[in-house]
């Protein structure tokens, strides 16, 4: 799976490389494709244009292409000749138990024929060999009644508003799963309440194309309207799934929480507002006023009381001179 293209030693070398690790996988798990360009430092002076890859369409799995990340190019050494190594890479998912074929990719780029800036150009362009990929099935073993696909390493969270509950008015509730894996076929959960109907709404998927695994979440609404009033329940939700990494179905569970539903026509307890600290002052500003610059009020009544000093012994001083 490695296919070489060489260029005259003098104008420089170009090396294309592709592979797929692991080579097998159970279904559901990622595989990681990549495609590396290794380009040796006379060929890297002549290159008048970036080499242009182009991937394969693959036919049964889910596909996440990385951006390119130039961050992350770096250096070789292969039989003496020192390249630069960049890497483009994809994460694919088998959707079925089989043979799992990669058709070829290619590499397309542009070297002179001769040496000299004003020389012919030749295009080359190098298709890789085809990749194949072996997808086992989910174990039987183990695997929970309610388990409907999903494979990774996941946590779950739900996301409710508990106050304004009232019969009658929808309101929206969102499960949200982190974790790795295949996050665009996640399948939704089902969720039962029996106090109130459910509808299901949108669903949004957002992953961290920055590393070299699908990681990130994916969020199910759903709308929930009571049927029911009083201090209620609202059930944990379960999320089974296969984690690749332990061989073994685990099952994520959000807490239960309780939740006050109104009845129709009533409405919320309204809370008295906030007493004045200040005691019973029939001045509520002027305490908030004393609350909020202790320090500066403290200050001006010590230069109050000095002022009030001072005049006294100044009145005092007037008195005992004019007797």
């Amino acid at each position: 799976m490695i296919l070489t293209a060489l260029i005259f030693a003098q104008l420089g070398s170009v090396v294309f490389q592709t592979r797929a690790v692991p080579d097998t996988v159970y279904v559901g798990q990622q595989v990681t494709y990549e495609a590396t360009t290794l380009v040796d430092d006379v060929a890297r002076t002549r290159l008048r244009a970036n080499p242009n890859y182009t991937p394969s369409d693959v036919a049964g799995a889910t596909v996440y292409d990385f951006p390119f990340d130039m961050s992350r190019v770096d250096d070789a050494t292969i039989g003496g000749t020192h390249y630069r190594r960049f890497v483009f890479r994809r994460a694919l998912f088998p959707l079925a138990p089989g043979r799992l074929v990669i058709p070829p990719s290619t590499l397309q780029y542009t070297l002179p024929e001769v040496d000299g800036y004003f020389a012919p150009m030749r295009t080359t362009t190098v298709t890789s060999d085809s990749a194949v990929v072996v997808a086992v099935p989910l174990p039987v073993a183990g695997r929970p009644v309610g388990f409907a696909g999903a494979v990774g390493d996941l946590r779950d969270t739900l996301l409710l508003d508990t106050s304004g509950w009232r019969v009658g008015d929808p309101t929206t509730v969102t499960l949200r799963l982190t974790g790795v894996g295949n996050l665009k076929l996640l399948p939704r959960p089902e969720l039962e309440i029996p106090w109130a109907s459910v509808t299901n709404a949108d669903e949004r998927v957002s992953w961290d194309s920055t590393g070299t695994v699908v990681r990130g979440s994916k969020e199910f609404d759903w709308v929930v309207t009571p049927r029911l009033s009083g201090d209620l329940v609202f059930p944990l939700v379960r999320y089974d799934y296969f984690d690749p990494a332990t061989r073994r179905y685990l099952t994520a569970v959000t807490p239960s929480i309780r939740i006050s539903v109104m009845a129709v026509g009533a409405t919320p307890a309204v809370a008295p507002p906030p007493r004045d600290s200040i005691g019973d002052s029939p001045f509520p500003f002027l305490g908030r006023l004393v609350q909020r610059n202790a320090l500066v009020v403290g200050i001006a009544a010590v230069v109050v009381v000095l002022l009030i000093v001072g005049v006294f012994y100044v009145t005092r001083s007037t008195d005992d001179e004019e007797d």
